[in-house]
């Protein structure tokens, strides 16, 4: 790195050509972000470091806490929508990547101080390419378990290319990039499933750990002694189900569930189902980038790019009650328009555009559509309010602990339709020691995103055990006699609406960067930024503020018991009403008005060593701290009912 001698902003600038010599597992290029000293990684496991995975661009600690906060940029564009990242371009794509450190700079805010900036790629007046294939097939390995000689899943085929040159030479010219990904990810499953006589409420073969009977108790014979802290039940006969005692939801429940595919672990039967198979990703990437070269004062750019991701697993169980681990669609658009006027030798005007869409949805093509089941399972349709408004409707989440464990179906999924619209005027002038900028930016997101899910049921063996009260699950008790019996340990139906939010960020600055001399620079900066609170359009996404001078219209007419006068004998007042928004005061708080200044110093101490030091105030915009619209606080709308 070239010693910085007229900016006390930190900056790692990791240009293109090392790329072609650098190993990047990922093939990310923000994750070369980690050759400054001052990034810490925090993704949270290495596969989610691929490109598609947007949290993963994000999740870089730049100079201090700031993962999930940094502003994220490509070709000077935003492509961070909350505290999430969007498209990713593939590597052979880059220009380079500059990492700022707690820039003192005024052209940067909308963070937590932490800068990434990502450049792509433009064509020249010669043909340049690229093409290139990585791959893995389990047929040039070596055998992954020499006693099954089991063969391995992981399979990948990553490939792409380049190709820029000129439209019209030293006028127009073109960049385009491609890449696709075919890949496969080992995932397993195990579980403790039920045995054909288990599934017919038959347990007189069901063991303990040690081999012994394992008793299963009746939970409608329970008797609790409050005396001695004791509770008794009986025993079934046989140690079987009656069949007039089978309840009819139970019993397709169990059905549903997938066969044994081994003996188990032990005499109990646990874990009597494991199996190995491949998660799959499928991913293509496409950009494209005209430059206009208008004449020496005039020049200007377009760029499209976008990317698409799907993945999911197979039915490795062979029944509708199984669940996608992540059956999920990672979508990004990001499009700009930049041009560069210059108005005389010393002053320039850069006019800048984009957009972001960014859509990270659950959607697995084989698992969803399970109306049908929720009508079989409960002819009643208790559930229509929950399920009726979800974009899926998944097998129900039933959840079998104690003796073991299985899943099935989903409790909850999410859905993200991240879009932002942002402009930038950039002016720049140079008058004599001064080396000025003023700027304005704007950035408009909204989006519709929720955690919607109609929760799940767990059934655990305690309830069939011969006591609540120390009750050891190795021993009596079975899950899924609890299922049979329509006995519920516990559950939670949730009722969760989608948020659609809008909000506005507008950004004012002026720098000067003052050369007092050959070895002084001086950088002076003060940024003006106005933040709106997300706004939901249909007013109820938000709670406002506790009114403590407002009656609360429920508790008026209310007197306090006697027992209550008898000990404070004062006129009780019932006020403390929760504001919520509306239609006339559709945000959460005020809009902010945030002054941030910049001051820094850059001293040369000789051609090979300078001193930097510098100030910055930033202000973390709401939804880099929210990740997620779902997580910002809604006092009122986010209950569980159990």
């Amino acid at each position: 790195a070239a010693v910085q001698f007229t900016t006390s902003t930190m900056t790692t600038t990791v240009q293109g050509t090392m790329l072609k010599d650098l190993p990047v597992l990922a093939r990310n290029p923000f994750t070369l972000a980690l050759l400054n000293p001052a990034v810490v990684n925090q993704y949270w496991d290495v596969s989610h470091r691929n490109p598609f995975y947007m949290w993963s661009n994000s999740g870089l600690d730049v100079g201090g806490s700031t993962a999930g906060k940094n502003d994220q940029l490509l070709d000077g564009v935003p492509t961070g929508v909350a505290a999430r990242g969007s498209y990713n371009s593939p590597m052979d794509a880059v220009q380079e990547v500059v990492v700022q450190q707690n820039a003192v700079d005024a052209e940067y805010g909308f963070s937590a101080g932490g800068v990434l900036n990502l450049s792509m790629k433009s064509g020249t007046n010669d043909w340049h390419g690229t093409a290139y294939w990585f791959g893995r097939n389990p047929a040039f390995n070596a055998v992954v378990d020499p006693i099954t000689r089991t063969e391995s899943v992981v399979k990948n085929n990553i490939w792409g290319g380049t190709a820029g040159g000129p439209i019209k030479k030293n006028k127009i010219f073109n960049f385009f990039t491609y890449e696709q990904w075919r890949a496969t990810q080992p995932s397993s499953n195990v579980s403790t499933v039920p045995t054909d006589l288990e599934r017919g409420g038959d347990f007189s073969q069901t063991k303990t750990p040690q081999g012994a009977l394992r008793v299963i108790y009746d939970p409608f014979t329970t008797v609790f002694d409050p005396a001695t802290s004791t509770v008794t039940r009986m025993p079934f006969g046989e140690n079987r189900i009656p069949g007039q005692m089978i309840d009819p939801t139970g019993q397709k429940i169990i059905n549903d569930l997938w066969r044994p595919n081994r003996a188990g672990d032990d005499p109990s039967g646990v874990n009597n189902f494991k199996i190995a198979y491949a998660w799959w990703l499928h991913y293509w990437n496409i950009s494209d980038r005209v430059d206009y070269n208008h004449s020496d004062k005039l020049r200007m750019y377009w760029r499209y790019s976008r990317y698409e991701t799907r993945l999911d697993n197979p039915n490795w169980g062979g029944t509708r009650a199984v669940r996608s681990d992540n059956g999920g669609l990672m979508d990004a658009l990001n499009a700009a328009w930049d041009t560069i006027y210059m108005i005389s030798p010393t002053t320039t005007l850069n006019l800048r555009m984009g957009v972001t869409y960014a859509e990270d949805d659950y959607d697995s093509a084989w698992s969803k559509g399970q109306e049908g089941v929720w009508a079989e399972l409960w002819p009643s349709r208790w559930y229509e309010p929950v399920i009726g408004a979800l974009p899926g409707v998944y097998y129900p989440n039933f959840n079998f602990s104690g003796n073991g464990s299985a899943s099935t179906g989903m409790g909850g999924w999410w859905l993200v339709r991240e879009r932002q619209y942002n402009g930038q005027a950039l002016m720049t002038h140079n008058m004599g020691i001064h080396n000025l900028k003023f700027g304005f930016q704007v950035r408009h997101s909204y989006g519709k995103n929720g955690s919607p899910g109609p929760g799940g049921f767990t059934f655990m063996c305690t309830e069939t055990a011969k006591s609540f009260i120390g009750h050891d699950p190795t021993q009596d008790g079975n899950m899924f006699a609890t299922a049979l019996l329509g006995v519920v340990s516990s559950g939670n139906a949730n009722i969760v609406p989608m948020w659609d939010h809008h909000l506005n960020q507008f950004g004012f600055y002026v720098q000067d960067d003052i050369k007092l001399s050959r070895d002084v620079t001086l950088n002076l900066g003060l940024r003006y930024e106005i933040e709106t609170a997300p706004k939901d359009v249909k007013d109820f996404m938000f709670s406002r503020y506790l009114d403590l001078n407002s009656p609360i219209p429920e508790l008026q007419g209310v007197t306090m018991p006697s027992e209550v006068t008898a000990i404070a004998n004062i006129p009780y007042k019932f006020n403390g009403a929760w504001v919520f928004t509306d239609s006339s005061n559709p945000r959460v708080f005020p809009t902010l008005h945030q002054f941030l200044p910049r001051i820094g110093v850059a001293v040369r101490l000789s051609d090979k060593m300078s001193f930097r030091a510098g100030y910055a105030r930033y202000a973390t915009p709401i939804r880099s701290i929210y990740g997620e619209a779902w997580d910002i606080p809604k006092y009122g709308y986010s209950q569980s009912s159990y």
